[in-house]
């Protein structure tokens, strides 16, 4: 905030430190740049000390409005408004002003503000903000839906590009969603939007926005067209950063529709989509948790494909990243082992099992030594170690005692033969 106030502060010192460089300079041109950048240094050091009056006024006036001091801040705002040298800073005093306007008990006010720095603001965010929270004091505040919403729409429309129409849209689809009554008129509004500017900035959100509402009607059409919507989501947006939650609804539309086929192919190009990071690495979206454990249920279930429920039961663990319910994550892995006929692999992660609890065991009493260490006074400390002796018997979960069942009877069953396969004669052997 207040941010060209102290751009002009920098700049200044900067300059002066340039004249005092050239100074010492011989040749005549240089001697000449030099004095342009003494006058220019002074020229601005001139405006410092009301720079930085105006940074203090502005700090001051933020501690007003945290205070809860909505009215006075308010008015200081509109005072900073009025003093501003650089219109940036100007507008972000504007803002201000009308956000504690409208926190205080100026809703109407704060709104009429809004629209005013929604014409006036120098930058094209800053109008777009503006006009963004006009419209939700409208809506939410002071009961103006219809005003509220053709602001919204015209954001969306106009400014596409702009991060505050992304919002707008939000609210929209809110509105569509929670009035029945208004979500066929909100699918053909977004809709018509998105035939108008098909390669607009907003226009996957606007695809993704209106299969959603479709998926909440919930009628088998509704979801047909919504599904169709999709799918042509991912052919014309699938570099978008809303590929994922386009996947993830298809797939619940296509579960709603009892096309499990179609929903493990959504559900797997989740499980196989990364989110990048600029810093050397990639990491799973949230979502891949539970698509992950939805492939393993299709797979076990209607789909019948134990190979593929074994490939993700097995991965799983690895992306949850031993988490607190591993020990039941690997046991759906060893009976998916079991069914394939791979006995001494099941019985190798039925093992695993038991020692990721006493692992897990281990590494809690060692946290809990850790938190009694920590205590300040020795009384504490050795009252905390006390009770940690008293606690010393471990609570293991029940998948421990499943798994000691599961090792047992395997443990049997590959001791004796397997009377149910024929025995295979050693050549020359008669019996």
């Amino acid at each position: 905030m207040a941010t060209a106030a102290a751009q002009a502060r920098d700049s200044c010192a900067g300059l002066g430190y340039a004249a005092q460089a050239m100074a010492p300079l011989s040749h005549q041109a240089h001697k000449a740049i030099a004095l342009l950048a003494a006058i220019a240094a002074l020229a601005s050091c001139a405006l410092e000390p009301k720079a930085v009056q105006w940074e203090r006024d502005f700090y001051w006036t933020e501690r007003l409005s945290m205070d809860g001091q909505n009215d006075l801040a308010a008015k200081r705002f509109a005072a900073l408004r009025r003093s501003a040298v650089d219109p940036r800073d100007a507008d972000e005093a504007a803002l201000l002003e009308c956000e504690t306007q409208a926190r205080g008990d100026q809703v109407a006010a704060g709104a009429a503000c809004y629209d005013q720095l929604g014409i006036s603001a120098v930058g094209r965010p800053m109008r777009v903000r503006a006009l963004l929270h006009a419209g939700e004091l409208r809506y939410y505040q002071l009961g103006m839906r219809e005003a509220a919403l053709k602001l919204w729409k015209a954001l969306v429309v106009r400014a596409p590009d702009q991060p505050g129409a992304l919002r707008a849209l939000d609210h929209l689809y809110l509105h569509g969603d929670l009035e029945a009554g208004h979500r066929e008129a909100m699918v053909q509004d977004l809709l018509a939007f998105e035939a108008a500017e098909p390669a607009s900035e907003l226009a996957d959100n606007l695809l993704l926005r209106v299969a959603m509402l479709l998926e909440h009607d919930g009628r088998p059409a509704q979801l047909q067209q919504a599904a169709q919507l999709l799918e042509r989501h991912e052919r014309d947006h699938k570099e978008d950063a809303s590929l994922v939650d386009a996947l993830m609804t298809r797939a619940r539309i296509y579960r709603a529709l009892g096309n499990f086929k179609l929903e493990a192919r959504d559900l797997e190009r989740m499980v196989q989509t990364y989110e990048t990071s600029y810093v050397f690495a990639s990491y799973a979206y949230d979502a891949h948790k539970p698509a992950a454990a939805r492939l393993i249920e299709l797979y076990l279930g209607p789909l019948h494909d134990l190979a593929r429920a074994e490939f993700h039961a097995r991965n799983l663990p690895e992306m949850l990243r031993r988490p607190l319910n591993m020990p039941r994550y690997l046991l759906a892995l060893a009976e998916i082992q079991e069914q394939r006929g791979n006995r001494l692999e099941a019985l190798a992660t039925y093992q695993e099992v038991l020692r990721f609890i006493t692992w897990r065991n281990k590494d809690f009493r060692a946290n809990d030594q850790r938190i009694c260490d920590e205590e300040p006074q020795d009384a504490e400390r050795q009252r905390c170690h006390q009770q940690l002796k008293e606690w010393s018997t471990d609570v293991e979960p029940k998948e421990a005692g499943q798994a000691r069942g599961q090792i047992a009877r395997l443990e049997a069953e590959l001791r004796r033969p397997d009377l149910r396969q024929p025995r295979t004669l050693k050549q020359g052997d008669g019996r």
